[in-house]
């Protein structure tokens, strides 16, 4: 079966076996033999090179022989052996070439150490092979459902789950025990929490985990906002004939804080891959969960949200709804102070709208708040995907160079899913010089992130695979 992974890979313009095969192997031959005119002898022979001309090819070049599988992938993606099969053309030879780099790349994300184990050993290359092969979609479709369903939560209620409202009722009953408001949040709070304890149950019963999702809240609309993501990825009609099980944490309540920590780590070793999503104030716990995935060599997708007028509408719109309390120009103040802290300091407009709220125009401090938040959420997506040199972290077992693919839309992140669970994730090889030294990202062609890189530093590299291909 064809690698499903789909690649624009690097090669010469021109078809230069040499060059064609230092791709393949990852290194340059140890004989630079003038004995065979390479081009000229795959161009003349009308039937094509076999696998023992081929071997006696890479011999002549000072590289080590190929298994007869090995040669049956460069010609065809299988490792079915057909005798009298051969390469019937240069092209053919490339052609297999960048069917063998994407394997490469997405399996070892090292050229040289794939080469060698993948071109001698059958079993692992057809390990491999199946691996990565298409999952049918209508597999999902038989999955049963659990036993212990997870009883849904609404939105608005998923912040009983959370310290600082519970805080604030205790506070609140300790100065009047009679406190009537504070006596019935109290009690929906518990009958809230109930459910929460169920759930976490239901997670621990679950046979098995697909997802990760790594939040971080404190405040009610941020419990609110998680949730209603969370609704909108996993009840798309793409997704929901796939029978997804999820973590979600706006769901799950743990009293204790070590059983929590345990938990929560439990759930990130079962899940297939992390869905990260970005808000307002993004906490160590989150982003150790994001760096913990990537260790374990696993996927992450990383939601930020792309932050336009019908954003910001809907964001105003929900906390006033949360918080009746308070009007309209408290709460842009509020999420002003959220997002730019400094600009008490120095922002003469926001200092005039904080002495004298009335003074504020609506219109203006809305188009400042959406200013502000599209900041605040470009550079997240930028350190995630560009800048942080920890948005590319080390599976600890392999060595192998995992990225968090951001995502900036709902439906973009739904696609990514599924094609993960699926393995129909699409790729494209790219190269970068970077002070001389070339790097080759593969990029994941949703996100447009790095997924997989080799280094161009000759020296890291050596002394990195010297280390994990000792260990």
């Amino acid at each position: 079966m064809e690698n499903p992974i789909q690649i624009k890979d690097l090669s010469p313009v021109e078809p230069n076996v040499k060059q064609l095969l230092e791709l393949l192997t990852g290194e340059k031959g140890s004989f630079d033999s003038d004995v065979l005119d390479i081009n000229g002898f795959f161009e003349r022979r009308s039937s094509g090179i076999g696998y023992s001309q081929f071997n006696e090819l890479l011999l002549t070049l000072g590289y080590h022989r190929v298994s007869p599988e090995f040669f049956q992938f460069l010609i065809d993606g299988t490792c079915q052996v057909t005798i009298s099969a051969s390469l019937g053309k240069i092209g053919d030879l490339e052609n297999g070439i960048k069917r063998f780099r994407r394997l490469a790349l997405f399996a070892f994300g090292n050229m040289k150490f794939a080469f060698r184990r993948l071109s001698t050993e059958p079993v692992l290359l057809e390990e491999w092979l199946e691996g990565i092969a298409p999952i049918d979609p209508g597999e999902f479709k038989q999955r049963h459902e659990p036993i212990h369903p997870i009883k849904e939560i609404s939105g608005e209620d998923t912040y009983y789950l959370g310290y600082l409202i519970q805080d604030n009722i205790k506070k609140a009953l300790e100065k009047n025990p009679n406190d009537s408001q504070a006596l019935a949040e109290d009690a929906k709070g518990e009958s809230i929490i109930q459910i929460g304890i169920k759930n976490y149950q239901a997670y621990l019963a679950s046979d098995h985990l697909d997802v990760y999702i790594a939040t971080s809240m404190r405040e009610r609309h941020e419990y609110y906002l998680a949730n209603r993501w969370i609704n909108s990825i996993f009840s798309h009609e793409k997704l929901t004939p796939l029978k997804l099980r999820w973590f979600d944490p706006t769901q799950a309540y743990c009293l204790n804080r070590i059983d929590k920590g345990l938990f929560e780590g439990l759930m990130l070793k079962r899940a297939k891959f992390t869905i990260y999503f970005s808000q307002e104030i993004d906490s160590l716990g989150k982003d150790s969960e994001l760096a913990s995935t990537l260790a374990q060599g696993k996927s992450v997708i990383a939601y930020v949200p792309t932050v336009d007028d019908e954003y910001t509408k809907e964001l105003l719109e929900r906390l006033i709804k949360l918080d009746t309390e308070k009007d309209i120009r408290q709460v842009i103040l509020n999420q002003l102070r959220i997002f730019d802290p400094k600009a008490a300091w120095i922002d003469p407009e926001v200092q005039r709208w904080l002495s004298k709220p009335s003074s504020m125009n609506l219109d203006s401090a809305k188009a400042k708040l959406k200013s502000t938040m599209q900041d605040h959420y470009d550079k997240r997506a930028e350190v995630l995907s560009k800048t942080h040199p920890l948005g590319i972290q080390v599976n600890l077992r392999t060595g192998v160079a995992n990225g968090v693919m951001v995502v900036r839309n709902i439906n973009d992140c739904v696609e990514l899913i599924y094609r993960i669970m699926t393995n129909a994730m699409e790729f494209s090889l790219e190269e970068q010089i970077d002070n001389n030294k070339k790097y080759v990202y593969l990029k994941e062609n949703i996100s447009g992130c790095i997924y997989r890189v080799v280094s161009g530093d000759p020296m890291l590299t050596n002394s990195f695979w010297g280390y994990y291909l000792n260990e």
